[in-house]
């Protein structure tokens, strides 16, 4: 675990050096007005997992087995622990954070599962360069422990956690209908309070960190020198001073803390979110322009696909459709290469989504006679 803390660790200093603004963003995470241990779900999330621990620790047997599957699944269920690490990654690349890390549409209005959580975060997390928080999450989460517990799907032997009514948990390969408790699962427990600590120092530690005000560049949406609020208690908000005219005044804007009210409010802010969505839109568009193939999970990628899709801006449906022929294509030149016939066989249903997007989307765009000819040859070997 050492290396993978060591990779938490260098996240949170890139992305202060890359954007120290942008970090502040992050961390103030600011959705509207509202008391800062109660806009987000972290203060909860923290206090409730240390409890956890203390009770985890403190049991033994099927006591200390049931306090360690409630702390290890409620750990992977917390969605603003997926957005700032995943805002984290985009600040480090030099692109700007988001409150969110998936586009709401019709597909997606629903909370989202832990599973599609992470799916959103892994590219993210690939294309930051950090290999071994990947491996952190595809090591140490299992789905089939955490619906089974939450479902009381299972039972305890006296080193045995059993399944029940759920597919079949897969370590090394092999499908299991149960796993050994010290062996297995304690060791994955330990490795999830050691990530989850770091995370949580780290993220007070940074918020701790500013005792004074500091003056930093950075866009807001224009370029500009920013105040960072420092206090005792640490990070007060920002300010940019006489940034909006009113009536031929100028004043102040930003989010700062408002001690009577005790709570975060944002002054003189226009927040336009069409707007908003264009600048983040364009965002991940560049990344994936620039990117050589999606290495971990599409779902990110289709998740921004069906935003485009439902905003229907013309220069963004062009991209959009570009980059969908070029990742169906880059996967269609793998299956031609692929010399093992059965390997061969699994390619179309990884290809065809991509460019029967592409059709639907920006078929107006282009001459779709050769794609759609070579979607009938897939679909015959599908």
């Amino acid at each position: 675990m050492e290396e993978v803390i060591d990779e938490l660790k260098l996240l949170f200093d890139e992305a202060k050096q890359r954007s120290e603004f942008e970090l502040v963003l992050t961390l103030i995470n600011y959705r509207g007005m509202g008391t800062h241990k109660l806009t987000t779900n972290l203060h909860e999330w923290f206090e409730a997992l240390d409890f956890y621990k203390r009770l985890y620790i403190s049991h033994t047997d099927k006591e200390k087995t049931r306090m360690g599957a409630l702390l290890y699944s409620t750990f992977f269920e917390n969605s603003d622990f997926y957005n700032i690490i995943g805002s984290l990654c985009k600040v480090k690349m030099g692109y700007r954070g988001s409150s969110y890390l998936f586009w709401k549409t019709k597909k997606y209005e629903r909370v989202l599962g832990i599973g599609e959580k992470q799916e959103f975060l892994l590219e993210l997390l690939f294309d930051a360069n950090k290999h071994n928080i990947v491996k952190f999450f595809k090591e140490n989460y299992f789905k089939e422990i955490r619906n089974t517990f939450f479902h009381s799907a299972y039972s305890l032997g006296n080193d045995n956690y059993i399944l029940h009514e759920t597919e079949p948990i897969y370590i090394g390969g092999i499908g299991q209908s149960s796993f050994e408790i010290n062996g297995f699962f304690y060791p994955k427990i330990n490795n999830v309070i050691s990530f989850f600590e770091s995370f949580r120092d780290l993220y007070l530690n940074a918020f701790a960190s500013y005792k004074e005000n500091k003056v930093v560049f950075g866009f807001f949406p224009n370029p500009s020198n920013i105040t960072i609020l420092g206090s005792n208690q640490g990070l007060k908000g920002f300010k940019i001073e006489k940034h909006v005219q009113f009536f031929d005044e100028w004043y102040d804007a930003g989010i700062w803390y408002d001690e009577k009210y005790d709570m975060y409010v944002g002054h003189n802010i226009r927040f336009d979110m069409p707007n908003i969505e264009s600048i983040e839109i364009n965002d991940q568009i560049k990344r994936y322009e620039d990117k050589d193939d999606i290495h971990q999970s599409d779902a990110e990628f289709h998740n921004l696909i069906e935003k485009i899709s439902e905003r229907n801006y013309p220069d963004e449906i062009a991209k959009a459709t570009n980059l969908l022929l070029k990742f169906g294509g880059l996967r269609h030149q793998k299956m031609l290469k692929e010399e093992n016939y059965f390997k061969r066989k699994s390619f179309p249903k990884f290809i065809l989504p991509f460019y029967r997007r592409a059709i639907e989307i920006g078929s107006a765009l282009f001459d779709t006679t050769e794609i759609k000819k070579t979607i009938e040859e897939l679909e015959k070997n599908n």
